[in-house]
């Protein structure tokens, strides 16, 4: 058997705090430049937001600003931690077999490992672009086979061969509670995932695909904080009008975001789309410093803007990260572009990045506790596992702040 100090003492010592962050934020831009406040406790978080300045009375005259004065506009968002854990394991005989040669031991240990901070860093950036339901894919289609299906564009990236699934049919139950397949095939040209055999009920056109335990427990992630201005319908009491116990229908645009508009101009669709939406956004409050693309949106923008394009770094707030933007001017400013896997294609959010932050209970992500409680032997097998986990949200204080530009115009 391996001695626990012939890992531990390794582990730690190749995976410090910046090596580990720069693994989990490589390639994922919003999960990397998103303020990070990791000294939240407590079950719940709660944010005041005030969204009006009536308690601020004005007037040329003394006597009517006094009686123009009234509360100002005040609400609650109060926001809770998700739970989020990633294991790997590595048998044990092949540490044993790869011990004297430095090189065999540091692979035996770091692939698995290397390979969980990639699967946890890809759930976790998905789900800060999500609705909080925790699905990952939408069906689009009556499915081609019984044990396959086709999700809308660019989804399939989220699956993986192996993952293990399930399905609602609204988003508002399980269409069979408890049952699983796993996928056994992933098609991301076409956006066609294969599973091990059909669902009890067959997943059909507006179903969603949600990861094993997800459904229903992820973080509220962009979408749920700045839906497309469509969502949000005045007097409506239904989600997404309803967050947070909130009824953001009174002002769509500060408590909800501000709904971008589209391009029109043949070849010119994405700049014009990121440029009026920037100057829409500035008339509604919003400040948005940094717009995310999906890399097919990029590209197209790249493409525009070929002759004039100036590009700049935008940097992680954790690690030594950073990401190439392509700046464009626009009426509010220059805003850089970063291109975003995780952003949906044909959509853009346009972002204050002061405004948001994802907080959490300690480090995201966290391993290797010092005390080493977070190194186990599997009860079955030969073979070491070790966690990674986080205990973490996502929230803004304003999202008015922000754009959603729900349709590029092409």
């Amino acid at each position: 058997m391996l001695a626990k100090a012939d890992y531990e003492a390794y582990l730690k010592d190749w995976y410090p705090g910046t090596n580990a962050a720069d693994l989990t934020f490589d390639d994922r831009p919003w999960l990397g430049i998103i303020n990070k406040n990791t000294s939240v406790r407590g079950t719940a978080y709660p944010k005041p937001v005030r969204y009006t300045n009536n308690g601020q009375g004005r007037s040329a005259l003394y006597a009517t600003a006094n009686t123009n004065m009234g509360p100002s506009k005040r609400v609650k968002w109060v926001n809770t931690h998700t739970d989020n854990y990633a294991k790997a394991s590595v048998e044990n005989k092949v540490m044993v077999l790869s011990r004297g040669d430095d090189a065999a031991f540091r692979e035996a240990l770091t692939d698995e490992v290397d390979a969980t901070y990639g699967a946890y860093a890809d759930d976790l950036h998905k789900e800060l672009f999500g609705d909080g339901t925790g699905a990952r894919g939408t069906v689009t289609g009556a499915p081609p086979t019984t044990t396959s299906v086709t999700l809308a564009s660019g989804e399939a990236r989220f699956f993986e061969e192996g993952m293990v699934i399930q399905h609602s049919t609204t988003g508002a139950a399980l269409s069979t509670a408890g049952e699983e397949r796993t996928v056994t095939a992933v098609n991301r040209d076409t956006d066609v995932i294969t599973y091990s055999a059909a669902f009890t009920v067959a997943a059909a056109d507006t179903h969603l695909i949600y990861a094993s335990g997800d459904f229903g427990i992820k973080a509220n992630g962009l979408a749920a904080w700045i839906p497309t201005g469509a969502g949000i319908v005045a007097g409506g009491g239904s989600a997404p009008n309803v967050f947070l116990t909130v009824d953001r229908s009174t002002d769509t645009a500060r408590l909800a975001g501000v709904a971008g508009v589209a391009g029109t101009t043949a070849g010119l669709e994405v700049t014009e789309a990121l440029v009026n939406s920037a100057a829409v956004g500035q008339r509604n409050g919003a400040s948005a410093n940094v717009y995310l693309l999906n890399p097919l949106d990029r590209a197209r923008l790249a493409l525009e803007t070929e002759q004039r394009g100036r590009y700049a770094k935008v940097a992680a707030t954790t690690g030594n990260i950073s990401y190439s933007a392509l700046v464009i001017e626009t009426g509010s400013g220059a805003i850089p572009v970063l291109s975003d896997p995780a952003q949906p294609i044909d959509t853009a959010y346009g972002l204050d990045t002061r405004e948001f932050e994802l907080f959490s209970a300690g480090e995201v992500p966290s391993m290797f506790d010092k005390d080493g409680n977070f190194y186990h032997r599997f009860e079955t097998l030969d073979a070491l596992q070790f966690y990674l986990f986080g205990f973490y949200g996502c929230q803004t204080q304003s999202p008015g702040s922000h754009i959603y530009i729900s349709d590029l115009g092409y």
